[in-house]
């Protein structure tokens, strides 16, 4: 009688472990062990962040008595939202610029002056308020530029009625608007009551941009997953 084997069944567990060790480095270990890997995991695909890709496709014609039309690659843009009042998108960035700045190869003096610097940054509170940033960008440079004047040129009055963060409960309007190079923020009340079982959303209208129409981007959260020490962080 063949004997079937077990590797299947092993490798199929091994996976599950490490992919449900994946899913929470943040709450097994501090961020100043994060890889570099895992840190841009939190600030672009996390239960604090998002990465959106809009995409459309360009025709362009040939020249030449025999040309035909070709489809170049599609033209894309991507938002990546981030919740960046949230503590772990915080230690996230702090992270990211240890990495870049090769903290561990630093002198005690320089470590203790970042250190200094961090410890302001991560000590900052946000009772009243949630911030959320979005980045944008391109792989069509002209739609970058555009996409930049675009948001550049936008104000809170503006944005006002196109922009909301939903809890199911409450449809909270913007109370502010700015906006940096490639990069523009959201700030928002802070939600009254916020069910650890619930749903968060963010709303806001991305306009059209040569072949890639106006659509209205509505990224829903999971507060389940958003849980530290038991209490949705946001």
């Amino acid at each position: 009688m063949l004997k079937l084997s077990k590797a299947p069944l092993i490798m199929v567990c091994l996976a599950i472990s490490l992919a449900a060790w994946a899913a929470d480095f943040w709450a097994k270990k501090p961020y100043q062990t994060w890889s570099a890997e895992e840190t841009q995991k939190m600030l672009e695909e996390s239960p604090w962040a998002t990465t959106l890709k809009l995409g459309g496709i360009q025709n362009i014609a040939g020249t030449g008595a025999n040309a035909r039309g070709e489809m170049e690659e599609d033209p894309s843009i991507t938002y990546t939202i981030q919740f960046r009042s949230a503590q772990p998108i915080r230690q996230a960035q702090v992270r990211s610029s240890q990495l870049n700045a090769h903290y561990d190869k630093m002198s005690a003096e320089q470590k203790a002056a970042f250190d200094a610097n961090v410890s302001k940054f991560l000590s900052a509170t946000f009772p009243d308020r949630v911030i959320v940033a979005v980045t944008f960008q391109s792989n069509v440079q002209t739609y970058a530029g555009e996409l930049k004047t675009y948001w550049t040129q936008q104000s809170l009055p503006k944005q006002s009625m196109k922009v909301f963060l939903n809890t199911g409960k409450e449809r909270l309007s913007l109370t502010g608007y700015a906006c940096n190079e490639n990069t523009f923020q959201f700030v928002f009340p802070r939600p009254k009551d916020l069910p650890p079982d619930g749903k968060i959303s963010v709303e806001f209208v991305h306009p059209r941009i040569e072949k890639i129409g106006e659509q209205r981007i509505f990224q829903v959260f999971s507060l389940k997953k958003m849980l530290v020490d038991g209490q949705p962080v946001l």
